[in-house]
């Protein structure tokens, strides 16, 4: 069983490529590591999928000063010492036991089974904390990323975004708690 320690410390995740990263929460100390992740880590595509707004100083720093906020599960994924993935889960005021999710995998990582295990850990992390599930927000065409939510149970609701986005839903099943 999965406890909020085990992501302050770290979980050891083996890549369909045979390589191993390190999955922990975020931490202070990890922005100049992010914003490598942001520019040198994603294409501009992977950046356009993952983020409407610029991916840039002004954003790690963002990130950085609410590190240890308890409305946000920041998770990044280490090979060796850099991020090769970063995902969260942000509460939504209006319906806080459903936070919102996002996640970005480096280029070089992709399919290799990371973005799995990151949204697997928030799923996890929302469960400890009380949620009832999780809701992201898919770009239509982004069908790979599309796969994935539906593998992990997630169910199309609605859509966003001038409608270029689909709205997904994860409900938690209370007797799992």
């Amino acid at each position: 069983m999965l406890t909020m320690l085990d992501l302050e410390l770290g979980v050891w995740v083996n890549l369909r490529s045979g390589e191993r990263v390190l999955i922990r929460r975020f931490r202070r100390t990890d922005g100049e590591a992010l914003y490598e992740f942001f520019t040198k880590g994603l294409s501009p595509e992977s950046q356009r999928l993952y983020s409407v707004q610029p991916l840039d100083r002004s954003l790690v720093n963002a990130v950085v000063s609410e590190a240890d906020a308890p409305d946000v599960l920041r998770l990044v994924a280490f090979c060796g010492d850099k991020i090769v993935g970063y995902a969260y889960w942000r509460q939504q005021l209006f319906n806080p036991k459903m936070p919102l999710l996002s996640i970005a995998v480096a280029d070089g990582h992709q399919g290799l089974g990371l973005g799995q295990a990151l949204m697997e850990l928030l799923i996890e992390g929302a469960k400890l904390k009380g949620m009832e599930g999780i809701e992201l927000h898919v770009f239509k065409h982004n069908r790979r990323a599309i796969a994935l939510y539906r593998k992990l149970g997630f169910e199309i609701v609605g859509d966003t975004d001038n409608g270029r986005q689909w709205i997904m839903v994860l409900l938690f099943n209370r007797n799992e708690r």
